[in-house]
């Protein structure tokens, strides 16, 4: 069954952070359907650019019918997206993926977060708080100045920064922080680049990561849906993609042969 396509409006759009973009949208299916850890395949109503990009439920308001996306602009998509004003449209395909659930035995999850993975960990968090769960969110950027604000994230998470440059928290990789509190949390759920991904999975070889860890990959795709395969992973159950199977991934289910990534691309 092919996804819905939804016309959204746009209701705003600011940078919240150094080359961070905010995108509110009225979306009201959209909202009621979506889930955390899902994604959308976005391009502006206008079509300025022949493929869609995928996007991380950010945001889910079903109450308000509203959705939001949180992206850098890295391209000619995300460079037209930045462009947006109040009422124009987007063009959205979703939602897309699969959720990512917390059972019901955890009382303290951990984020981790690497650069703009915070967008597909925030919809997550907004549930987690809801349901009483305590939440760390450890954050990483190169410096803070890119760090998604801290005003924005709901209350009563406790927040640890890490960025390259020593300008907001420990100067350090994101993961130095991940072997501190993995003691007092029940789960991890990570989102963030290749590089992050390893290093978490080294430190679960090493003994320093005790407790189950689940990833959203992010990956590039042409389709959203399966058709292109162009997002195939490999894992234990044989290859996978990452917007049908996923984006959501045990991280002990990811076969780690490819040195260049978090997993074996085919």
């Amino acid at each position: 069954m092919p996804p819905a396509r939804h016309r959204a409006l746009v209701l705003a759009r600011e940078e919240v952070a150094q080359g961070l973009h905010l995108l509110r949208a009225q979306a009201s299916k959209l909202a009621e359907q979506g889930r955390p850890g899902q994604f959308a395949m976005v391009r502006s109503g206008g079509n300025d650019v022949f493929l869609r990009r995928p996007m991380a439920l950010h945001g889910v308001r079903p109450g308000e019918g509203e959705v939001s996306f949180l992206f850098r602009v890295v391209g000619k998509g995300t460079a037209v997206l930045a462009r947006l004003e109040p009422g124009q449209e987007l063009d959205l395909l979703g939602p897309l993926g699969q959720e990512v659930k917390v059972e019901e035995d955890v009382g303290h999850l951990g984020l981790v977060a690497g650069g703009v993975g915070i967008a597909s960990l925030t919809a997550l968090m907004d549930e987690a708080v809801a349901r009483g769960i305590r939440v760390t969110l450890l954050a990483g950027a190169r410096t803070g100045w890119q760090l998604y604000p801290n005003s924005l994230l709901p209350d009563g998470v406790v927040e640890m920064t890490a960025t390259d440059d020593g300008s907001a928290g420990v100067r350090a990789p994101v993961t130095h922080l991940v072997p501190t509190v993995d003691s007092v949390v029940d789960a991890f759920v990570a989102c963030g680049p290749p590089g992050m991904l390893r290093s978490l999975w080294r430190l679960r070889r090493e003994g320093a990561i005790t407790k189950p860890v689940t990833l959203l990959l992010e990956e590039r795709m042409g389709c959203g849906f399966g058709g292109c395969y162009g997002c195939a992973v490999a894992t234990r159950q044989g290859i996978r993609l990452v917007c049908t199977d996923g984006p959501t991934f045990p991280m002990d289910d990811l076969l780690w042969d490819d040195p260049l990534g978090p997993a074996a691309h085919v």
